[in-house]
């Protein structure tokens, strides 16, 4: 007989690898050899525990699947700092060609550089970025920064 023990140790090395992978595809054995586990405490034999382990894996890993297709496929392309180049910022920390400042952006703030002094409360263009710095310049209108 399969002990209760060795159920327990399956069910936690694949939640812990879960845990490393967030890959939904571990967590689902891990479930399955929980209810293995549950099987061998109330003494059903290890034929019966071992199926149940392959069924409960294999129907909740078919079952997410698509769920986990279906929730990935509209995630963005672009990685966050891409996705704000030509966006219009706040200066909340003077910006100076010697020092750079800060500039918020959808709500983040970022370190920016400039080539010329722009004021705390004015807006910004987000020309590039540069590591983890903001290239930016002062903002006139979406039209004229382009």
């Amino acid at each position: 007989m399969i002990d209760v023990q060795v159920w327990i140790f399956i069910a936690a090395l694949c939640f812990l690898g879960e845990m490393l992978t967030v890959s939904f595809f571990l967590l689902w054995f891990g479930v399955g050899a929980s209810v293995s586990a549950v099987l061998s405490y109330l003494g059903f034999d290890p034929l019966t525990q071992f199926i149940a382990f392959i069924i409960i894996s294999v129907i909740l890993l078919a079952l997410s699947r698509p769920f986990a297709a279906r929730i990935t496929k509209d995630s963005p392309k672009k990685a966050t700092s891409e996705r704000l180049i030509g966006q219009k910022g706040l200066v909340i920390e003077e910006l100076t060609p010697e020092k750079g400042g800060i500039v918020k952006v959808e709500g983040d703030t970022w370190r920016a550089i400039s080539s010329q002094t722009i004021k705390e409360g004015e807006y910004v263009f987000i020309k590039e970025i540069r590591g983890v710095k903001l290239i930016v310049e002062p903002f006139k209108s979406l039209d004229d920064n382009k």
